[in-house]
């Protein structure tokens, strides 16, 4: 059986990604196949590269994203993303889908098509920042001779591509679970709420294909840059993964399961 794994976009939440994962590997769940959008493409990125979750945790405690960035003094966002690259230059040394232990695939909006791109050949930082580049916050990033932004605007969950390269049993991750927003003063909340409602809308979507589905609730009270709660996020996604793994409710998870411990054995 070939298990795809779909991470969503959600920003600083991504980091609840790591301790799902570390959750899958702990039961035996071996990934044949990942995706990511947003946040999602950099947890995708480095686990596909052989780094553990643990590991990557500490690379990104170890890194202060928010002074990666500065001011760009441009008409089409307030951030340059593009200084992020040296953190992926560091420790995604090749630069390659291709030297992925994993395939794997990253979702990023193409503004000049309109369109949601699959990259799965190239520059992976390139891939990664354009995937992360949220708009109106961050400057579009050029590949070739498009702009790009914020995968998760499109397709925030990337599932399709799984099914649509052969993968039989389907997990998807999403860390950005929808909640009420009683204050929409002023066009910078309303221009965040909007784009947060676009995500869940297609999340809603692309939640039909999979046969396990995982969104951790707590996640509600966490926001787009909680970057300094790292260790809290994680913890979030490992015990809601683990709390999901250990029920006998899920039919479909315990087939995989058992699966799992087959091929282990």
């Amino acid at each position: 059986m070939k298990v795809g794994l779909a991470l969503s976009g959600g920003g600083a939440r991504g980091f609840a990604h790591l301790g799902v994962l570390k959750a899958l590997e702990e039961v035996g769940i071996k990934v044949d196949m990942i995706s990511g959008a947003s946040a999602g493409s950099v947890a995708a990125a480095f686990y596909s590269y052989g780094y553990k979750p643990e590991e990557t945790l500490k690379i990104f405690e170890n890194t202060n994203i928010l002074k990666l960035v500065w001011p760009a003094f441009s008409v089409t966002g307030l951030l340059n993303i593009q200084k992020t690259e040296s953190v992926y230059s560091k420790y995604l040394k090749e630069d390659s889908f291709e030297a992925s232990q994993i395939p794997i695939y990253i979702a990023a909006t193409n503004l000049n098509e309109g369109k949601t791109e699959m990259f799965h050949s190239g520059s992976l930082k390139q891939a990664i920042m354009a995937s992360c580049c949220i708009p109106f916050i961050f400057d579009p990033v050029k590949i070739g001779e498009d702009y790009y932004v914020d995968g998760g605007i499109l397709n925030n969950m990337p599932t399709e591509i799984l099914q649509e390269k052969g993968c039989d049993f389907i997990i998807g991750v999403n860390v950005a679970p929808l909640v009420k927003e009683p204050n929409l003063s002023g066009p910078k909340r309303m221009i965040e709420r909007v784009t947060v409602l676009a995500l869940s809308a297609n999340v809603m979507y692309s939640s039909r294909i999979c046969d396990v589905y995982i969104m951790p609730q707590e996640l509600r009270k966490y926001g787009t840059f909680d970057f300094k709660k790292s260790r809290e996020l994680f913890d979030i996604g490992y015990e809601h993964a683990r709390q999901l793994l250990d029920s006998p409710e899920s039919e479909k998870l315990q087939k995989l399961l058992r699966i799992a411990e087959s091929k282990s054995a």
